[in-house]
């Protein structure tokens, strides 16, 4: 057995999950988990930063950054995993269709239930239990292992945005979020944003509806999620097919809004690498330009992001396969499940992840982690009991071979 694998109990993640699930974390909401989680690594040993993420509507949030310093000579590696849960105007998704309770963390069938068990306080756990097992072995590590547990990768990254201003640069880092286990060298990004439709309010005479103008938009757009076709196949989209995310780009009308003289809908384009939020912005633009031209009394404004305080996602190139980081995270899983995982998109196929701001900044990254999303958003959202254990020993594992 490795050394670093008799420092690890199986209930150790299990039992964190739980305790994590019960603290609530909604998106912008997340100093009290930061706090909490700030306390554990301290408790135990970890060099801990508590850093103060400032919001753009002049609030603030916080994030906890631990550190198992090495002796130098050797790469550095991080874990990642990200706070916040789904935020549905302040509650849980269908709160009243849930079965188990949000904050419980019951466990049923080998399951954990609740808020953020699958996104991502399972992640974080394993995560967390891996780095404190690689403590526990007492090995000495060439290079640092740092553990981020970030704040609002739903709200654009901007907690992984932090991190990386403040000089956060490891050689290597590892993603928890839910993948089913596979190894994910790749994600798509999203660019969000609003097409405002001008018109006219007045009553019982005829009149500029921008309602009636609005569905001119929707049909002008693709339906939900489906491949959005090149300019040069017919579509409105410029852009090269990837490999390895076969199925993208693709858009959804995510919400409609109207007040007096302005319907405000909200969409998510899914992009691929070679997009960015320039061209998606000239291409969109380009696709209304064709309506107005159709149609004289059709006014709008394009609002990209949708808002100062969330940015978008983009969308990198895969990490590549023979990285050391990948090969070193391939033999983990198969040392603790005696298969190899699978490799590429992955499960995650369509999802973001702050991934992509890392690799931004030069650092090599992969996602891997506990958790089979079915559907998305989710009633009862849950994950498995095995997978967490299982990913726990598989990061610390890896670190194992990258540090020491």
């Amino acid at each position: 057995m490795s050394a670093v694998l008799e420092h690890i109990q199986d209930h150790e993640a299990i039992e964190l999950t739980q305790q994590l699930i019960r603290i609530p974390s909604f998106l912008w909401r997340e100093s009290a988990i930061g706090r909490w989680l700030a306390d554990w690594m301290r408790e135990r040993g970890f060099d801990v930063e508590l850093q103060t993420v400032p919001l753009r509507d002049g609030q603030e949030t916080h994030q906890a950054i631990g550190v198992l310093h090495g002796e130098g000579g050797g790469p550095s590696l991080m874990f990642c995993g990200h706070t916040d849960t789904s935020d549905w105007n302040g509650d849980v998704f269908r709160r009243d269709r849930w079965r188990y309770d949000p904050f419980g963390a019951e466990i049923d069938g080998e399951k954990i239930y609740g808020l953020g068990a699958l996104n991502m306080k399972a992640g974080l756990a394993s995560m967390l239990i891996a780095a404190e097992a690689i403590r526990r072995s007492g090995a000495p590590l060439r290079g640092d292992l740092i553990v981020a547990c970030v704040v609002a990768e739903t709200g654009g990254g901007v907690g992984a945005l932090h991190l990386i201003d403040s000089g956060c640069r490891p050689d290597y880092c590892i993603v928890t979020e839910a993948g089913d286990l596979d190894v994910g060298l790749i994600s798509v990004g999203y660019v969000q944003g609003k097409i405002r439709v001008h018109g006219e309010f007045k009553h019982r005479v005829p009149y500029v509806n921008p309602i009636e103008k609005a569905t001119n938009v929707i049909d002008a757009f693709s339906p939900s999620y489906v491949r959005i076709p090149r300019q040069q196949d017919g579509g409105w989209l410029r852009y090269q097919p990837h490999p390895l995310i076969p199925g993208f780009p693709s858009m959804a009308i995510r919400d409609i809004a109207h007040y007096q003289d302005e319907t405000t809908i909200a969409f998510d384009l899914r992009i691929i690498p070679g997009m960015t939020e320039d061209s998606v912005r000239e291409d969109m633009d380009a696709r209304l330009q064709q309506i107005k031209q159709a149609d004289s009394e059709f006014e709008y404004e394009l609002v990209i992001p949708q808002s100062d305080q969330q940015p978008n996602m983009p969308a990198r190139e895969a990490t590549a396969l023979d990285a050391p980081l990948v090969r070193a995270l391939i033999a983990a899983h198969r040392h603790v499940t005696g298969v190899d995982p699978r490799v590429g998109a992955g499960h995650r196929i369509g999802a973001t992840a702050d991934t992509c701001h890392f690799k931004g900044a030069g650092i090599t990254c992969v996602e891997y982690g506990p958790g089979y999303i079915p559907v998305w958003p989710m009633v009862d959202e849950c994950v498995s009991v095995n997978q967490v254990i299982t990913a726990t020993k598989a990061l610390a594992l890896a670190a194992e071979a990258l540090l020491t």
